[in-house]
């Protein structure tokens, strides 16, 4: 798994400051942004068929056209990459209910309102480094 993000987010200036904020301090080789979940959910039945340029990070919005963050995490939970992908909702909603809901999905790391900030990126970083660790050793186990 590379170091490639996935930025689910139908504003793009959003989108863009995303992606800017995550080249910098995350230090993501390669973004790419999709305007709605949909898009991105096709892309990723794609890649884990090819099983490569699977990304091992997404920032997710939750209210988006065509298929909107839940119905995204729904169907992604489906697959089997899901488990070795963060998922980090970014989001402008400030309702408890979303962030409640948000913690019943196991693949779901982390919930952040928007814009980003330098806090909520350091503990990305802290929690995709460990992630990124496990799915290592994870790997040498098994070949072991």
């Amino acid at each position: 798994m590379s170091h490639l993000a996935y930025v689910i987010e139908n504003d793009h200036i959003t989108a863009v400051v995303t992606e800017l904020v995550l080249r910098k301090n995350l230090r993501r080789g390669e973004v790419q942004h999709f305007a709605n979940g949909k898009v991105a959910f096709n892309q990723l039945l794609l890649k884990a068929k090819e099983n490569a340029g699977i990304p091992d990070l997404i920032l997710l919005d939750l209210n988006m056209p065509v298929m909107d963050g839940w119905e995204f995490l729904d169907a992604f939970m489906k697959l089997p990459i899901a488990k070795q992908v963060c998922v980090f909702v970014l989001t402008s909603s400030i309702h408890p209910d979303d962030r409640e809901k948000a913690k019943r999905y196991n693949i779901v790391k982390g919930f952040f309102s928007k814009p980003l900030d330098e806090n909520s990126v350091a503990w990305m970083q802290q929690f995709v480094q460990l992630a990124g660790a496990s799915t290592r050793a994870k790997r040498l186990y098994t070949a072991q």
